[in-house]
């Protein structure tokens, strides 16, 4: 109990701290952006609070997902895509919703170019030693030729809503194999817990913009990795009854764990 205590209390101040920092200019190109906390996804409000046109101006690099978990979506070029729960991609239109949404406005500021294929493990341990700190917000994006890749896609609920550690049961994994693309995805540090998700995240959509996913594994062949480092971060929290009324008493520890793998 004292250790859930500390994971909302720690959630409550990350939310008190960002904030105040960016309520003055919502729209600066150097801010993560985000419309809920991941706390809000693990507890089942799949209910879409903003709109792509809305979310379109806080960033156009990024990832999330639908209205009602209806599989994941990836935000690139200034386009936003929904990847469905058999992998083919639909550019998402000014009206259509989201629950959840990590997104920026991406700039370039780090550029690497590994010599190696890497695996998804190799991948991540070689942008580690890459950071200049742990305890920054990354933007990265990944693009090149990828021999494999394993993802997944989250399949529609329906109201009432399960919990997302119950909602992924009927997720579809696939494998796609010999793709061209990019991975859009971010890092955040460790204390971020219950806000979003420590540590690495990635959604793949291909170049033909056709295939994607959530990825769980992969094998890269030639990439190009950027890396967009921020110091400010903010969110806006949704205005919906379902989360207003929502009681938070899940373990965002062991739930994230369970539906990142």
């Amino acid at each position: 109990m004292l250790e859930l205590a500390f994971v909302k209390r720690s959630a409550l101040l990350l939310i008190l701290l960002f904030l105040p920092a960016c309520a003055h200019t919502p729209y600066q190109k150097d801010v993560v952006f985000q419309n809920a906390p991941i706390q809000a996804l693990l507890a089942g409000c799949y209910s879409g609070t903003m709109s792509i046109h809305d979310l379109g101006k806080h960033g156009d690099f990024g990832f999330g997902t639908v209205d009602a978990l209806d599989g994941e979506m990836v935000a690139l070029d200034h386009a936003f895509y929904q990847i469905k729960p058999d992998g083919k991609v639909r550019r998402l239109k000014d009206q259509d919703t989201i629950p959840y949404a990590t997104v920026t406005f991406f700039g370039s500021g780090q550029v690497l170019a590994p010599e190696q294929a890497m695996t998804y493990t190799e991948l991540t341990g070689f942008l580690d030693k890459n950071l200049s700190s742990e305890n920054l917000i990354y933007a990265i994006k990944v693009e090149g030729r990828f021999s494999w890749l394993k993802v997944r896609s989250a399949a529609r609920q329906n109201k009432p809503y399960p919990v997302l550690t119950e909602a992924i049961k009927e997720q579809k994994i696939f494998e796609l194999k010999d793709q061209e693309g990019t991975l859009v995805g971010f890092r955040f540090p460790s204390y971020a817990e219950g806000v979003n998700v420590p540590g690495y995240h990635f959604h793949f959509i291909n170049k033909d913009k056709t295939l994607g996913g959530h990825v769980l594994d992969l094998r890269s062949e030639g990439v190009r990795v950027q890396l967009d480092q921020s110091r400010k971060f903010s969110m806006e929290l949704p205005k919906s009854e379902e989360f207003l009324k929502f009681r938070f008493d899940s373990d965002a520890k062991e739930a994230i764990q369970k539906v990142e793998k």
